[in-house]
């Protein structure tokens, strides 16, 4: 018994023994020939051959002046930051005035944003990018400006104002747009018409009027409006609010009480100027429970001067429309929001004549003058209403030739314009025949679904079609492959916050054909979702210092728990800013990595997913030299045989063991590793 007992424990032991898992260093065959890979890459002579672009919201990014924005100072003092992730280039965020924190809605394409700084902190900032060999790129919102833009406010002055022509006006759109009046949105014909993008906005000017209220029946009150000559008598809103008070609400949050006549009849002569409309409102302070009058849809809006208006109301206030005097018309925006104001450039075949496209062009020379290096170019499928049409592409090529030719003035090489087609490759493809960059969202996507789903084998077939679909529409095409950006949740959060697969994400990227640009975060692997606003997605960046921005408290709460700060991650050599840091300094370092033509590998492939469906394989040749990469996506070690003359492993993720047979190689990776090897 004590014999068997001893025998036994030997065996467990040994069991035990042989399912440890592998150790940094050591052989996982405890005693076999394996040993582990580490990199060993060649010096980096300090050239960026990399193309990488770091994207960055301005407001989020460094504070230096202490007001909780984001601000160029602040951007300035931390280049050596983004100058260590091996970035060739900064993309920021829209800089101009705006109506919003974001700056899509831009008031001014000519001026920058104060809270960011002067025009001299912005060009003393260029200046220090261009000396780290830095480029820098504009985020350039060209279909729609914010309805403060003060071109609009010139345009809804007057039918006949000059800035009229800046945008899409009209006093029946379903009629004009069938008619073909409306060249922007010509192409689709009856089926543009989408009255939730036309939006009411009056055009009179400063009158003063007379509203009267005739409240006797409650069930429908009813309004009279009439042009007077008679002086305002505003009351204004300093009567304490009652039961029986009713109100006139217009432009920017204006009140004014009506006079209580008696007998239900209330009067008010006010001046009236708003290019909103009005509401009646029987609260100062409440928008629900039928406090909100108006009309019942926008085509039932228009009053007439003297004549009496059937008030509507309803215990949701969302379908109480705003009430229109007469001169008013309609404004188109894409986006379903009178935020929003679509800009007109007329027939495509024209629009480089259209006073929009002049005017835009304009103030793009502006900063060319500043020294910026490009334009990154928003929602580039939405400047014609026919995504699907090639209006987009070839007004793109109108306004980039505008553009560029203005800066060749002053450089020797061309503009780099970048556009955002926030759609698949398919659609996406045929805007390369007006831009050569253009984001490649369908890369993020299919990787996705690849770490998702421990499947890596169809990687290298899916990128290579998506190469071999670009080149139909130009041969110098630009791919801008991303993980997320500011409009997506963020990718660690999309990969259900494993640390792991956002590791791996990082390296697939800096590791796969493209100009990879990396959102600002993602780099220390930042969660975030838009499910509660967009605020979850371009949370403040952790410095762990004073640069810390505090523009928002919409933050996810576990986010700083989560990834620490830059600090903390810069000491931690396995953190997710090393992993980006080192596969980085490795693209800059390799031209074939960097810029290299991908073919795949002859066994690890699509054709080959049953045999080591985890593994994504394929070869990167450029600049004299050859190389492999590999990376294993599933959730358990993988053991192959490779045949390649490998020479050195110039990076690695994770723990990579290889040992050497008669003919070639084999190969052990550990979960969510990656190794790419130099070849002889």
């Amino acid at each position: 018994m004590k014999k068997s007992a001893i025998i036994l424990c030997a065996l467990f032991l040994l069991f035990a023994s042989c399912r440890k898992d592998p150790t940094p260093g050591t052989d996982p065959d405890n005693g076999g020939s394996f040993s582990r890979v580490t990199d060993t890459p060649r010096a980096w002579d300090g050239n960026k051959r990399a193309d990488i672009t770091y994207q960055l919201l301005v407001y989020s990014f460094a504070d230096k002046d202490g007001d909780g924005w984001g601000d160029f100072q602040g951007l300035k003092d931390k280049l050596e930051y983004i100058d260590q992730l091996g970035a060739t280039a900064i993309w920021l965020s829209p800089v101009h005035p705006a109506m919003s924190y974001h700056g899509y809605d831009v008031k001014d394409y000519s001026k920058l944003n104060p809270v960011y700084g002067t025009m001299d902190s912005f060009k003393d900032f260029v200046r220090a990018a261009h000396q780290k060999n830095i480029k820098v790129y504009l985020d350039y919102v060209i279909n729609h400006t914010g309805r403060e833009h003060w071109w609009f406010s010139q345009a809804i002055r007057s039918a006949d104002n000059p800035y009229r022509d800046y945008y899409i006006f009209s006093d029946d759109p379903r009629s004009d747009i069938s008619a073909g009046k409306i060249p922007m949105i010509k192409t689709e014909g009856t089926s543009g018409y989408d009255s939730g993008q036309w939006f009411t906005v009056s055009t009179t000017g400063n009158k003063t009027l007379v509203f009267r209220l005739d409240w006797s029946n409650p069930a429908q009150p009813r309004l009279t409006v009439s042009e007077t000559e008679a002086e305002a008598e505003d009351p204004g809103n300093d009567a304490p609010a009652a039961d029986n008070a009713k109100y006139l609400y217009f432009g920017d949050g204006i009140l004014r009480q009506f006079n209580d006549k008696g007998g239900g009849q209330y009067e008010l002569v006010t001046d009236y100027a708003s290019a909103w409309g009005f509401l009646i409102r029987t609260s100062a302070t409440q928008w629900n429970n039928k406090t909100k009058y108006g009309a019942q849809s926008k085509t039932a809006a228009a009053i007439t001067y003297g004549k009496p208006f059937v008030l509507y109301t309803n215990d949701n206030p969302d379908v109480v429309y705003d009430l229109q005097l007469p001169g008013s018309t309609m404004f188109h925006s894409h986006f379903w929001t009178n935020w929003f104001a679509d800009l007109n450039y007329g027939a495509v075949e024209t629009a480089e004549q259209s006073p929009a496209f002049k005017a835009i062009v304009e103030d793009a020379r502006i900063w060319i003058d500043a020294g910026i290096d490009g334009f990154r170019l928003d929602a580039v499928k939405h400047i014609y209403h026919n995504e699907f049409s090639g209006e987009n592409p070839e007004f793109l090529k109108k306004f980039y030739t505008a553009v560029n030719d203005y800066y060749r003035q002053s450089r020797d090489h061309d503009i780099y314009m970048v556009g955002e087609v926030f759609s698949g490759h398919e659609q996406v493809a045929p805007y390369y025949k007006g831009l050569l960059a253009l984001f490649e969202f369908s890369f993020w996507h299919r990787l996705q679904w690849a770490l998702e789903q421990n499947t890596g084998c169809y990687l290298a077939k899916d990128i290579l079609t998506y190469q071999n679909l670009y080149k139909q529409y130009r041969t110098d095409y630009i791919r801008a492959t991303k993980l997320s950006n500011h409009d997506e949740n963020r990718a660690r959060s999309d990969l259900g916050g494993s640390l792991a697969k956002t590791k791996q994400a990082g390296a697939i990227l800096l590791t796969a054909p493209g100009s990879p640009y990396v959102y600002y975060g993602e780099e220390m692997g930042y969660i975030g979702t838009k499910t509660r606003s967009d605020l979850y997605v371009r949370s403040p960046m952790y410095w762990g210092d004073s640069y810390t921005t505090s523009y928002t408290s919409e933050i996810d709460p576990a986010l700083s728990q989560t990834v620490g700060t830059v600090l903390t991650q810069q000491a931690d050599t396995a953190s997710v800013l090393n992993v980006y840091r080192k596969f980085s300094r490795a693209r800059n370092t390799y031209p074939a990595l960097a810029s290299g033509t991908m073919t795949e590998h002859p066994l690890y492939n699509d054709k080959a997913s049953a045999t080591h469906p985890q593994l994504a394989a394929w070869y990167l040749t450029g600049g004299g030299e050859k190389m492999i990469v590999l990376h294993n996506l599933g959730k358990e070690q993988i053991t192959f045989s490779l045949n390649d003359p490998l020479d050195k492993a110039a990076v690695t993720l994770g723990n990579v063991y290889m040992q050497k047979e008669k003919e070639g190689y084999k190969m052990k990776m550990d979960a969510y590793s990656s190794v790419v090897f130099t070849l002889k």
